[in-house]
């Protein structure tokens, strides 16, 4: 009786492990079986455990993502150069006004008539021209003419000074009587003049000397010397000058004043 049922027993061992794998296979299979949560549509996201690793051929625990936090919407940076020209702009500037513009407009100014400004200046050497002429009377005479030959007026003042000869140590005197009432003055074109005496009527003095030109200083407004400059003139032929009785008038606006002498 104990044998038999031993007997029985053994056949019963391999039912058992062929029934416990296929539970474990149907096991298995109802994992596998199950939809994802991508196929059904669901955002997951893969978490492994910390520190360990999956197996290859396992699938991987499949957890919902948190949802992200919403996030403030930011301006995109601008480049510096951009931020210091939109910083640096500024509203159009009003028109500028010029400042000569706003001054109202100067009166023109007005001059008297006997102000300085009004008077003929000086008449220079180099605008005016001379030459000296021979005299049949009075005797012993010659005449120096000058010529306006600029384009403005000008003045001569008192007389001429002369050095006819070049040892001469101060200018030829002057006739103190043949002094005018007013400066002459010369317009453009016109002339004015000056008698030069050689020597003395009744043939008193010295010795006279043949001399071929005359040097001719002008003078200035205050007497105090003369302009720069002067004019070197040729003297008639055959003209002798006693340097001791030599004289000069002043200057005069006509020929028969300046010959009266």
């Amino acid at each position: 009786m104990t044998k038999r049922i031993t007997h029985i027993a053994k056949p019963l061992l391999p039912a058992t492990l062929t029934l416990s794998a296929l539970m474990s296979m149907a096991a298995c299979g109802s994992t596998a079986a199950k939809p994802s949560a991508a196929a059904a549509g669901t955002n997951t996201t893969a978490v492994s455990a910390p520190g360990t690793s999956q197996p290859g051929g396992a699938p991987s625990i499949s957890q919902p993502a948190a949802p992200a936090a919403p996030t403030e919407t930011q301006t995109p940076a601008q480049p510096s150069n951009q931020i210091q020209t939109s910083t640096q702009a500024q509203a159009p500037a009003a028109p500028k006004t010029s400042a000569n513009a706003a001054k109202p407009a100067s009166k023109p100014s007005t001059t008297s008539g006997d102000s300085g400004a009004d008077l003929p200046g000086d008449c220079a050497v180099g605008h005016l021209k001379g030459t000296v002429t021979s005299l049949t009377r009075p005797v012993n005479h010659v005449l120096l003419t000058v010529t306006n030959t600029g384009s403005t007026t000008c003045n001569l003042y008192y007389y001429p000074g002369l050095r006819l000869d070049a040892d001469q140590q101060s200018v030829t005197q002057a006739v103190e009587d043949s002094k005018p009432q007013a400066v002459v003055t010369i317009a453009p074109g016109e002339s004015a003049y000056a008698a030069i005496g050689t020597s003395a009527a009744d043939g008193s003095g010295g010795t006279p000397v043949l001399e071929k030109q005359v040097e001719v200083f002008l003078e200035t407004r205050d007497q105090s010397g003369s302009l720069p400059g002067s004019m070197t003139l040729p003297l008639p032929g055959g003209t002798y000058v006693d340097m001791d009785k030599a004289f000069v008038t002043y200057w005069q606006s006509d020929l028969q004043s300046a010959i009266a002498w």
